[in-house]
């Protein structure tokens, strides 16, 4: 722990964590009012949203439509397009913590990010890679670092002529037209999860070292604000899920469904209490244990999309993203869920949620209702939670020691 100590102070004091401290703090306001945007939008004002199906809130709330139409603009333009922010800010930054102009620097930023993300439609009209704008801040990250040393190396801060800029300019876009060639090349973005039909086609202990495997996979993507295989949600719509669900309504319980280790099952019902890593018990472990005014505001206002799966503000507000003391509870914490819950599932203590869950479900409920209404289930899920907050907790402790022993003055976002 004290290796870990020194590494993290080293790290804490470089002037590439200072530019992402600063990028991802100036980010953090937009990607907390987008968290409450999409919570509201798909819990309370979605007629098959969680808080919606308990209250009717479709029901008898007027201009629920134009209401979760709003809140849905809100997102796209926050959450939905964070990476643009983030190469504005890693750029804007880069040169600022250099000398530079700062303000051209972001812009030469932004525009590179956009040209590596433009894909026209079939009409010819503007469009852009949705899952490189959503998922992609780890490369905009990148790409806003490398646009702000080009122009930290080009541009003389001593002169003050317009004409100095058309050359840094001119390479970054240069730059950005062949990653978006590149790009182009081997196809959209993304890593594909086969989840459904690795698990349907192997034996099940297989299926669940998979499920492990692609749930850490997950995990540790996110922490490198990357999209990992599993999704934020439970789905019901592949292969195995519907089999699950068939085998439970014909039988009239889910305790012999035919897949027991599945993402649903296992991940989403265990080891996604407040999205990613279990951020639900990060947040009650800062809030119990650390002392910094700044981490401890930032949980406070995370805790309403936390209980609602949403982790966004947590991930840029502490932050959680490429942080090396958070890197570990952030793994081991859901990967101790799992396999403690397919222990459960293996004994025959707990049936597998095979039942569909409204959107917006909170994480501890999700096993709750997709096990119609198990209440070991639901009372394991409190369990692990409070095993979780023990993991974090000496983790938020040395957190601390580190802003402490380097220098930060814990100012408030």
């Amino acid at each position: 722990m004290d290796r870990l100590l020194r590494v993290s102070i080293r790290v804490y004091g470089s002037k590439a964590m200072l530019i992402l401290r600063d990028t991802l703090k100036v980010m953090f306001p937009i990607m907390l009012l987008g968290s409450f945007a999409e919570v509201i939008k798909a819990a309370f004002l979605t007629p098959t949203g969680f808080m919606a199906t308990l209250f009717n809130i479709t029901k008898w709330l007027p201009f629920h439509r134009d209401l979760a139409w709003s809140m849905g603009v809100i997102f796209h333009c926050t959450i939905d397009m964070i990476a643009l922010y983030g190469a504005f800010g890693a750029a804007y930054y880069t040169a600022k913590v250099y000398g530079r102009k700062s303000a051209a620097a972001g812009v030469a930023g932004l525009l590179s990010f956009l040209i590596i993300s433009y894909q026209p439609n079939s009409s010819g009209m503007p469009d852009f890679n949705p899952r490189l704008m959503s998922e992609g801040m780890l490369l905009s990250l990148i790409v806003g670092y490398l646009c702000g040393r080009i122009m930290v190396k080009l541009v003389n801060v001593k002169k003050d002529e317009l004409f100095q800029l058309i050359k840094p300019v001119s390479i970054i876009i240069i730059f950005s037209a062949i990653v978006n060639m590149i790009l182009g090349l081997i196809g959209r973005f993304e890593i594909p999860t086969y989840v459904a039909s690795f698990v349907s086609q192997h034996t099940q202990i297989n299926a669940l070292f998979y499920v492990l495997g692609m749930g850490v996979l997950t995990n540790l993507l996110s922490w490198m604000a990357f999209g990992g295989p599993f999704t934020n949600s439970p789905t019901f719509g592949d292969s195995v899920s519907l089999s699950n669900m068939n085998a439970a309504l014909k039988a009239g319980s889910s305790w012999n469904v035919p897949f027991k280790f599945t993402d649903t099952t296992l991940y989403h019902s265990f080891a996604n209490f407040g999205g990613t890593g279990v951020v639900l018990a990060l947040i009650i472990a800062i809030l119990i244990f650390s002392k910094k005014v700044n981490n401890r505001k930032v949980s406070k206002w995370a805790i309403f999309p936390a209980i609602f799966n949403n982790n966004y503000a947590m991930m840029l507000g502490i932050p959680i993203l490429f942080n090396p003391i958070l890197l570990i509870p952030f793994l081991l914490a859901p990967l101790v869920n799992m396999i403690l819950a397919a222990i459960l599932l293996a004994l025959h203590w707990i049936p597998a949620a095979a039942y569909p869950v409204p959107a917006g479900t909170p994480g501890p409920l999700i096993a709750f209702i997709g096990t119609n209404g198990n209440w070991l289930a639901l009372i394991f899920g409190a369990f692990l939670i409070c095993l979780d907050v023990l993991i974090y907790m000496p983790f938020v402790k040395l957190a601390d020691q580190v802003v402490e022993k380097a220098g930060d003055d814990d100012e408030e976002i």
